[in-house]
């Protein structure tokens, strides 16, 4: 019988989470976006905030099924089915965890793209990023332990080369997002909260 991967958790401070959690006590109302899977733990917290919150979990697609034309073009993926947001929703806050990490800089572009017709005017993003020559193999799995902490659930233990984002590159990425604050931690993350400048919305069906 195959045996179970064993997960680890291991609890790192956040001063990304903060600043996020210390904006979103600024707002009248907040609709957050999660791109991570369910954590029962993560909605229980974010609940004190009294917000509306709808699960997209990007994680389970990954890896994407990123194609090019035979020119070397990148092929959009079809984000609508991947994420499946509501018709005409919008949210204040969109939460990527360490999900660029496992994308290329042209999918992370692409993907923000989409993500404009449902941002709310001064919508952050929350992203955390590997600045290391490895990552683990499979994508952690984060659970808010309070406001100012975040446990790391790794379920295994293999190893892979780390596409290393650039702030640069991640900036020409991040179009109509600008760095609002940024981390560098001692277990080799860079944690970043991008503000939307905004434009104009695109006209939905």
């Amino acid at each position: 019988m195959a045996k179970t991967p064993q997960t680890e958790t291991v609890v790192h401070s956040s001063l990304g989470l903060l600043a996020l959690c210390n904006s979103i006590q600024e707002m009248e109302v907040c609709s957050i976006l999660e791109l991570g899977p369910i954590r029962n733990s993560n909605i229980e917290f974010w609940a004190r905030f009294s917000p509306s919150i709808f699960v997209a979990d990007l994680r389970s697609s990954l890896p994407l099924p990123v194609s090019h034309s035979e020119e070397g073009e990148f092929i959009e993926p079809d984000w609508g089915h991947l994420l499946s947001l509501p018709e005409g929703s919008s949210y204040n806050v969109i939460l990527a965890w360490d999900l660029f990490n496992y994308m290329e800089i042209s999918a992370v572009s692409s993907l923000i793209r989409y993500l404009h017709g449902y941002c709310k005017p001064d919508a952050l993003l929350f992203a955390l990023i590997f600045d290391q020559k490895q990552m683990p193999e499979k994508i952690t799995v984060y659970r808010v332990v309070d406001e100012s902490h975040l446990a790391y659930e790794y379920s295994g233990t293999e190893m892979q080369p780390c596409l290393r984002h650039q702030p640069r590159a991640l900036i020409g990425a991040m179009s109509n997002f600008s760095p609002f604050e940024s981390y560098r931690l001692k277990n080799g993350m860079v944690e970043y909260v991008y503000a939307y400048e905004g434009e104009a919305r695109r006209a939905l069906p």
